[in-house]
């Protein structure tokens, strides 16, 4: 469950997430090579990724193939009631 009203405002590593409606852990902040602005690298729970935190030959973070999925930090959204991992 997202919960907008009482969920920490700074994205970090490890945290329970929703990014473009699936659910993952942060594995990766940051700037990349493929794109301007600030990146988020998902750990995705099911295989419905576009990589294994490998774009265009640079690894960023590790996972299984098709559990990767990078958006931008502002496509984010905070799951509250998951642990950190």
């Amino acid at each position: 469950m997202v919960n907008p009203g009482s969920q920490p405002t700074e994205i970090e590593l490890g945290m329970r997430v929703e990014a473009s409606g699936h659910l993952g852990y942060v594995r990766f902040l940051g700037t990349t090579a493929f794109a301007a602005g600030r990146w988020a690298g998902i750990e995705l729970d099911l295989p419905q990724g576009k990589n294994s935190g490998i774009v265009e030959d640079q690894r960023y973070f590790e996972c299984r193939p098709l559990h990767g999925l990078f958006v931008r930090v502002t496509q984010v959204r905070i799951v509250t009631e998951g642990t950190t991992q």
